[in-house]
């Protein structure tokens, strides 16, 4: 090590530290200025407050570690080497970038390249030129302690220190030591696919909140952080990536199990029961394979089944005003069928669709309706002679008159309403009826039914029953809270079962997908996918790129 150039480092570190305490005094005196001086919507200035303190801790964080590399780059359109310092968080003073964010394009350059010819892409296009210096820092407490110049890719000495560290200081501290592999998974665009296939101790999980960190930086302008979503195994696991994410300046992105993800989709209050004892019943051998097949897209198969005659079972009586016919139940079929199911559409906007049409049915045949209904009342009245009855039934044919004339909109949302049924209620008309669509000859259909009903009789239900509830409520009424979602971390996901992960995929139709997980740290592999190919059809058409750590 040079001492001359050791004792400029401590110098630019001298420098740093002083902006970052300038910038770190300002914001803290603006923080208190703000709750004086802040005009408009509580929920306003507690998300503006949060935001404060969020950059205070980051500046707060760079007193200590400002940042952990240093890379000097030329491109070839220009004449000048520039020098870029890299940390976990960015820092500018005024129109000056002191330190260069991890995520910024630029950075990829000190996780992907070597020494020499290399290139990075920006915003405008792909970036040639040379890379003259790759260093890395060993920074404690605001004082250098050493630094490492090399020309590979990764410096497996600085990441042998970080993993012999203990596990909270190696998450904090995994920007400096991503590898090529784990930084092509994080840098991915926000519009790809992929599947995760990791190892014990690769850094899934690390791996997976830094990608979401990487996403809300570069599409800041784009995409809020509220429009993405952590899905997570448990609640012990979510209160751990609860206290990550905001050290990676990520405070808003939405976090969840996937039992807590049904529940707030649905809108509808369940109980779920523990897995438990299955995992328990699984290590002693004792197994059945309902809970598989409910996992399977056999079982969506026979789902689509029902809804489609539970759709049409909706048109199955006629459009009555009283007891006078207005529309058949064949009239009504007919518009059923012709709405034209290639834009993939779910019963609410077709049964939207069927209204429309019926309206406009209606308002062109009002006057032969009103015609037949004339005779229709002719008919009635003349056989009633008590002038009571008569005064009752002009009152009757008026009010009925009037409805027509009105296009029976009334009495056609009625008779729609039938769909409105919550979601658990028709998932268990479809177990009263499910013989009727057992087109696979599944043996355990008997013993399936009784156990799911004996459940849902006292609003259980298992978590094998959950990717049924998702894909009846994604296919009968969506929920539009969820239609803006548009990138989804799946972690641990090697315990769901393929529809599970096609239930997910169609209730967030707008998003695009980063699934991790092991295959061979299953929990519960009675339900569970037994690959990721499977995994990338069903969700993705098999356009997906399945990606292995195996180190």
């Amino acid at each position: 090590m040079d001492k001359k150039d050791f004792e400029k480092e401590e110098e630019k570190l001298k420098v740093t530290l002083e902006v970052v305490e300038k910038l770190l005094n300002e914001e803290k005196i603006q923080l208190e200025d703000l709750y004086d001086a802040f005009i408009g919507n509580q929920d306003d200035l507690i998300r503006l407050v949060q935001r404060k303190n969020i950059h205070i801790n980051n500046l707060k964080y760079s007193l200590d570690k400002p940042y952990f590399a240093r890379i000097d780059f030329k491109a070839d359109d220009s004449d000048k080497i520039q020098t870029f310092y890299i940390g976990k968080n960015g820092i500018i003073n005024g129109t000056d970038i002191v330190v260069t964010d991890w995520r910024a394009p630029i950075s990829s350059l000190y996780y992907d390249s070597e020494i020499g010819k290399c290139s990075y892409e920006s915003p405008g296009g792909v970036i040639d030129g040379i890379m003259n210096l790759k260093r890395q820092f060993e920074i404690n407490n605001g004082e250098l302690l050493d630094y490492f110049d090399v020309d590979l890719v990764s410096n497996d000495e600085l990441l042998q220190r970080y993993l012999n560290s203990n596990n909270d200081a190696r998450l904090k501290s995994i920007v400096s030591t991503i590898q090529l592999e784990q930084n092509e998974v994080i840098r991915r665009k926000i519009f790809d696919n992929i599947i995760v296939q990791g190892v014990a101790g690769s850094g899934k999980t690390t791996v997976a909140l830094h990608r979401i960190a990487y996403l809300v930086y570069n599409y800041i302008d784009n995409v809020k952080q509220s429009q993405y979503l952590v899905i997570g195994p448990n609640p012990i696991f979510m209160k751990y990536i609860n206290s990550v994410l905001p050290d990676l300046d990520v405070d808003e992105v939405g976090q969840c199990t996937y039992e807590e993800f049904v529940k707030g989709y649905l809108g509808e209050n369940i109980n779920i029961i523990s897995s438990d004892k299955k995992i328990n019943n699984s290590i002693f051998g004792v197994t059945s394979d309902i809970d598989k097949f409910k996992c399977s897209m056999k079982y969506k198969v026979m789902i689509d089944s029902f809804l489609n005659n539970f759709a049409y079972g909706l048109t199955s009586s006629s459009l009555m005003v009283g007891d006078f016919e207005v529309l058949t139940s064949q009239c009504i079929q007919n518009v059923f069928s012709s709405i034209n199911d290639r834009y993939n559409l779910d019963l609410h906007q077709k049964l939207n669709l069927v209204v429309e049409k019926l309206y406009r049915i209606i308002d062109d045949n009002k006057e032969s309706i009103l015609s037949r209904y004339s005779d229709y009342c002719f008919e009635v009245f003349k056989d009633v002679s008590n002038e009571s009855d008569r005064s009752r039934l002009r009152k009757k044919f008026s009010r009925e008159r009037k409805e027509i004339y009105g296009l029976c909109k009334n009495i056609i949302r009625r008779y729609f309403s039938k769909y409105k049924l919550e979601i658990t209620k028709i998932y268990k008309t479809f177990l009263s009826t499910i013989e009727d669509y057992n087109d696979y000859n599944y043996d355990n259909l008997d013993l399936l039914k009784k156990v799911t009903l004996d459940s849902i009789k006292e609003n259980k239900f298992e978590f094998e029953d959950l990717a049924a509830l998702l894909y009846i409520k994604s296919k009968i009424l969506p929920n539009k809270e969820y239609a803006d979602i548009r990138h989804v971390v799946v972690d641990e996901a090697q315990d769901f079962g393929e529809f599970n992960f096609y239930s997910l995929k169609q209730c967030l139709p707008s998003a695009t997908f980063s699934v991790f997980g092991d295959l061979a740290q299953s929990i519960y592999d009675y339900r569970s996918v037994g690959n990721w190919e499977d995994v990338n059809n069903v969700m993705f058409n098999s356009e997906g790129d399945i990606i292995h750590f195996n180190k």
